[in-house]
């Protein structure tokens, strides 16, 4: 009897609380699954690879004594999506944080294959790839 007159007394608030808990899930939940999905293409294998490989691609020589680029690391916290389509996501080499690439990730539509490009470039990392003989003329600047 106790729980039958609970609820008659406080049905306006538990119909409140049920339909803010609905709108929460509606509202958040797609969020919270496209941003884990973000997340799992670019820290996943095949994300890592298509980075390293397009890091050798820019020296020759990456990760090894003999290379410019020793390390890299992916910003989590910057992975976004991009609203031409694809993810966004910084990636900052030799643990200097005023060297980085913003990469863009994309998957072909015909072949369903992951692709990267490096589309943004910090002052210094441009530096380097002049240096290094792969510059290009970035589309945008620090």
């Amino acid at each position: 009897m106790a729980f039958k007159s609970f609820v008659r007394k406080y049905r306006v608030v538990l119909i409140v609380l049920t339909v803010v808990v609905f709108l929460t899930g509606v509202v958040f939940v797609p969020g919270l699954v496209e941003k884990g999905y973000m997340y799992s293409v670019v820290t996943g294998a095949e994300g890592k690879q298509l980075i390293e490989d397009e890091l050798r691609s820019a020296d020759p020589n990456a990760f090894t004594a003999k290379g410019r680029i020793k390390s890299y690391r992916i910003l989590t916290d910057t992975i976004e999506h991009n609203p031409m389509g694809g993810i966004m996501v910084d990636v900052e080499f030799n643990n200097d944080p005023d060297l980085w690439v913003t990469m863009l990730f994309e998957r072909d539509n015909a072949a369903r294959t992951l692709e990267v490009y490096e589309f943004h470039y910090s002052n210094k990392a441009d530096r380097l790839y002049d240096d290094l003989g792969a510059g290009g003329e970035p589309i945008t600047y620090e």
